[in-house]
Order: structure tokens, then C-alpha cells, then sequence
């Protein structure tokens, strides 16, 4: 009998599949949950994706060309619209069309706030389009896209682990020049249930029905199924955004922006500059997080000891659990609504 995954993937949810600015005339591949996808854009240039597979023979269509509005196989030159339809194979004598059976699977899609998302549950039917990254015109923006060898759940439970940036991230981040300077201190912090996932901040709020404080230092918002807003150092600080999309059972693509500076024209429309490099911080964790799997993979997670400030990261493993066997949100209740977690750190 096959055990439950350790890290189960979501199969409901709008991922990003690439960054819009790196989808132009030419078909790209990616690939999201474990489906290999192929994104083409038309002559009005709308994002279209469909299953990166000819229903001929089975070659990759990223391998083709975009004709107008149509992808073709580079192979025999099928060919396919927006819809996955096959609409022409150049074999075919006159008169002959192709058959009802020759298609490939379409993902709905669609291109909002710099990216371009598909919905991946089969037979489902997408609800509203995902949410508005909110603080997009707010801000100039480096973008970039890292792919990492370890579980979406292990990468997200790292962005909401309190304890871990004094050890991992030297001369990166602001906790570990913090306890260079004053040292270890104890302290707390709170994490919050909400209706997409969960809030994690410091210093906490004075009590449950309270806001949260607008000194705080550091907050973390998770949103279901794969994206992360930090906010570093109060109101003047960095704020990231990052979506965590898995690539398989131990795989997952970081798409990242990080502000650069407050945008003079907010209304302007966004502006984001594409980045090749790996920032620092994220090759740190990633090192990391890629040695944990390869332990997880051989080990599971009985190896697995924790302690009061891992509870934020507990809290979102069993958050994402509960999302990816179809239970959130009328589980949502049966998890702790509010904790305040004291730490050394």
C-alpha cells in the first residue's frame, strides 16, 4: 500500500507558469505541478498553454513554431490553435480533415500583474482569476525565476521559519546584523490563521482581536497555494514577493520580484526589470533546502525533531495538507486561529 505523500502538492490553484516577459514570438517550455506545459502567444499576442506534447508522436511542441495563431510540431508540422484543437496536418490529402481525437490538453491561462498563470486541476473549472499582487504598482522591481531541487511545502515552510536567518543568511539579512550587534535576545512572535492561509509577524499584537502593529519589523503573509509576501523592516524597508511553484514531488520554481525603490508614478502601469542572477539570500536557502530533501528522501520525516519556534512552518505544513486533500477552507477551524511563539533568535 502506497503511503500519503510527505509533501502533497496542490492540484487546485492558479500557478504561475513564466514571468510575461519571457514569453515573446517564440514557444516556451515550463513546468508546473508535474505537467509539462508549452505557452505560445497569437498574433494579438494573448498567452495560450497547452500540454508541451504532439498527440501524433509525442514531441515536445516547445520545439515548434508559432505560425499566426497556431503552434506547430517541428516534427510533421501539425498543427494546433489556442484551444489544443488540431487544425491542420499538412499530410492530409485535400479534402481530409483531422480527426476529433487529434488535440492535446489546453490549460486555461491568462497574463496578469507580470506573469502569466494556468489553472491545472483537470476537469475543474477555474474560479476567479488568482489574486492581484497588490503592492505591483507601488514599487520599481527586480524579477527573476531560480528553479530548486526540494519540495514546494520545504521552500515555503523556509520563508516563514523565524529562527533560521542569524545561522543561514551571514552578511544578508537584517537578524543576522541584528544579533551581531546585541546579540541572541528572546522575544516573540505571532502567526494568525486567515481565510488564505496564514500571517506571521513581530512583535505580536497586544491580544487576538488586535491589529497588527504597524512597527512591527517583519511580517509574512502565505497565501494558498504557492505565494509569499515579506515585508522586511517597517514601512521604509524591502518587500518581496514570491510564489513557490511546484515542478514535482521534491522540485519547485522560485519566481521572485523584490522591490527596488518606491515608484514615483504609481499609475503609470508596472515596471519590472528582469534579472539572470541568483540573489544571494536565495542561493543560501536554496544550498540548504536542497541537502534537506535529499534527507527526506531517503529518511521521511521520522528523523524529524521540533521545537516551540518551528511553529509557524508546522502550522503551514498542515495548512497546505489539509488545501491539497480538499479540505480548506471548512477544516480551516480545526487549526490554531492564533499563537504567540516565544524564541531565543
Amino acid at each position: 500500500m502506497n503511503s500519503a505523500p510527505l509533501f502533497p502538492l496542490i492540484e487546485s490553484g492558479w500557478y504561475i507558469a513564466a514571468p510575461s516577459s519571457r514569453l515573446a514570438h517564440e514557444p516556451l517550455a515550463c513546468r508546473v505541478l508535474e505537467h509539462d506545459v508549452v505557452l505560445f502567444r497569437d498574433r494579438a499576442g494573448v498567452a495560450h498553454a497547452l500540454l508541451d506534447r504532439c498527440c501524433h508522436r509525442g514531441v515536445r511542441l516547445s520545439l515548434g513554431i508559432v505560425s499566426g495563431d497556431r503552434l506547430a510540431c517541428r516534427y510533421h508540422g501539425w498543427q494546433y490553435d489556442g484551444s489544443g484543437r488540431c487544425v491542420h496536418i499538412p499530410s492530409l490529402t485535400r479534402g481530409a480533415a483531422p480527426g476529433r481525437r487529434a488535440a492535446v490538453r489546453v490549460f486555461p491561462c491568462l497574463e496578469q500583474d507580470a506573469y502569466v498563470w494556468v489553472w491545472t486541476a483537470p476537469g475543474e473549472a477555474p474560479p476567479d482569476p488568482p489574486p492581484r499582487i497588490e503592492p505591483l504598482e507601488q514599487y520599481l522591481w527586480h524579477q527573476g525565476t531560480v528553479p530548486m531541487h526540494c519540495a514546494a511545502t520545504l521552500a515555503i515552510e523556509n520563508n516563514l521559519d523565524w529562527c533560521h536567518p542569524v545561522f543561514a543568511h551571514p552578511w544578508e539579512h537584517g537578524q543576522y546584523f541584528h544579533n551581531q550587534l546585541a546579540g541572541f535576545s528572546e522575544h516573540a512572535y505571532e502567526v494568525r490563521i486567515t481565510d488564505t492561509g496564514l500571517v506571521l509577524f513581530g512583535p505580536p499584537a497586544a491580544h487576538a482581536s488586535a491589529p497588527i502593529p504597524e512597527d512591527c519589523w517583519f511580517k509574512a503573509c502565505f497565501e494558498l497555494p504557492d505565494r509569499l509576501t515579506l515585508e522586511l523592516g517597517g514601512a521604509m524597508g524591502t518587500v518581496l514577493i514570491l510564489h513557490l511553484v511546484p515542478t514535482g514531488p521534491e522540485s519547485c520554481r522560485l519566481e521572485w520580484l523584490n522591490s527596488i525603490m518606491p515608484s514615483p508614478r504609481p499609475l503609470s502601469g508596472v515596471r519590472v526589470r528582469w534579472s539572470e542572477e541568483e540573489p544571494t539570500i536565495f542561493a543560501q536557502d536554496r544550498s540548504l533546502l536542497e541537502s534537506a530533501q535529499a534527507a527526506y528522501r531517503r529518511d521521511g520525516a521520522t528523523f524529524e525533531n521540533s521545537v516551540e519556534g518551528d511553529t509557524s512552518t508546522l502550522l503551514a505544513r498542515r495548512l497546505i495538507a489539509l488545501a491539497a486533500a480538499g479540505r480548506w477552507p471548512s477544516a480551516r477551524g480545526t487549526l490554531p486561529q492564533r499563537r504567540v511563539v516565544d524564541v531565543r533568535a
